[in-house]
């Protein structure tokens, strides 16, 4: 591979435009309550997109040629750099505060936040699942020839780069979660491991649990997802779990009827999720019942964008944005047009702001408008407003 030369190159050819682009000015006039405002556009100067992530207040959006553009979430550019040759395998980008570290099928490459190549970690196993970093070290899914392992790999050390490894006899294909420095890994056979960053196992034996490893009737085929209020496990056997952090054992079960292939959003006092067949699900993150109850169902609901104390907005099937009221699952607005490509799912509740990329390759911000009055830049698209 070139990839140190392609990406000098690369750079040498954009430093100009790192420096100088600046987020697409647009008009400003006063926006009526139940709009969307754009907060900011900028071009990506990629020929197409074909993924997009928003990690670490990072926004990254690679092409079909493992070139990669990043954006901060005020529209200012970061990087544009060749992660890999055009025919690798190249998976989500772990962001820290210094550097950016993205997974290749078979090794782990870091970039600086200015899109430098700064070096690359050979593996010894080919990468499985999309991977986690804190601080020094990435935890990552790798093959084995017992079925599957979790790898600690060291990004600090030039040789024996491999801090541990722990054997999950199935393959790891989903990124782990992570809360308080716990390590939660689920692997394709329905298990899911507690683990510390010392691979110390966590959960105790109980007797639900004798190896201290909790386990589902199915397969995990999307992320799992972690915060105080537990761990959130979707599996195929039709079961949403919400797992005690520290025991392992289920402190709440959606039944969902059907198999879960989505992963659950937890937010402040909402847990969403996707089910096929019947639409996003909202659950009371805070009841008390064991068996948990929508608080609504939104049919044409795809993907939750953000949501604020009152409202959550919502990416349709059809493209379009909605304002729902959290409480009720009512329609409070919608946009007008369909033109958003690729959303990323923006959970903070002191700000709402939706990012995506559109079909004409433009990074943008999207603000709703709860109040008349309020004076900005009408979001606007090709086709008309949002």
């Amino acid at each position: 591979m070139h990839r140190n030369l392609l990406s000098l190159a690369l750079l040498a050819a954009f430093v100009g435009g790192c420096a100088t682009q600046k987020p697409t000015p647009v008009p400003v006039t006063e926006v009526p309550a139940g709009s969307f405002i754009t907060a900011w556009s900028a071009p990506t100067d990629l020929k197409t997109v074909s993924k997009f992530y928003f990690e670490n207040n990072t926004l990254i959006a690679y092409d079909s040629k493992n070139t990669a553009v990043g954006f901060d979430t005020k529209g200012g550019l970061k990087f544009q750099a060749a992660l890999a040759d055009p025919e690798d395998i190249v998976g989500a980008p772990m962001v820290q505060a210094d550097r950016m570290i993205v997974p290749t099928g078979s090794s782990l490459e870091l970039f600086s936040l200015t899109g430098i190549h700064l070096k690359s970690l050979p593996l010894k196993q080919p990468v499985r699942s999309p991977g986690l970093a804190i601080d020094q070290t990435v935890y990552i899914g790798t093959d084995s020839e017992q079925g599957g392992r979790l790898a600690a790999i060291a990004l600090d050390k030039p040789y024996n780069i491999y801090r541990w490894t722990a054997l999950t006899r199935s393959i790891i294909r989903t990124r782990p979660a992570l809360h308080d420095n716990v390590i939660f890994v689920a692997t394709e056979n329905g298990r899911v491991i507690a683990i510390n960053t010392n691979r110390s196992m966590l959960w105790p034996q109980a007797p639900e649990m004798p190896d201290s490893i909790f386990h589902t009737d199915g397969q995990i085929v999307s992320a799992l997802s972690a915060d105080d209020s537990g761990v959130y496990v979707p599996s195929t056997d039709t079961k949403l779990y919400c797992l005690e952090p520290n025991t392992g054992r289920i402190r709440w079960t959606y039944y969902a009827g059907v198999p879960i292939t989505h992963s659950a959003v937890p937010t402040s006092d909402t847990v969403y999720i996707l089910i096929d067949g019947k639409g996003l699900i909202a659950l009371d993150k805070k009841a008390n019942a064991t068996t948990r109850t929508p608080r609504w169902t939104y049919p044409d609901g795809q993907q939750l964008l953000s949501d604020d104390a009152k409202n959550a907005y919502i990416l349709t099937n059809s493209g379009t944005i909605v304002a729902l009221d959290k409480a009720t699952g009512k329609v409070l607005f919608e946009s007008q047009n369909t033109h958003l490509m690729f959303a990323a799912t923006h959970v903070d509740p002191k700000d709402s702001t939706i990012f995506g990329v559109t079909k004409d390759r433009q990074m943008v911000a999207i603000k709703p408008v709860l109040r008349g009055g309020v004076v900005g830049s009408l979001a606007m698209a090709e086709n008309g407003v949002w």
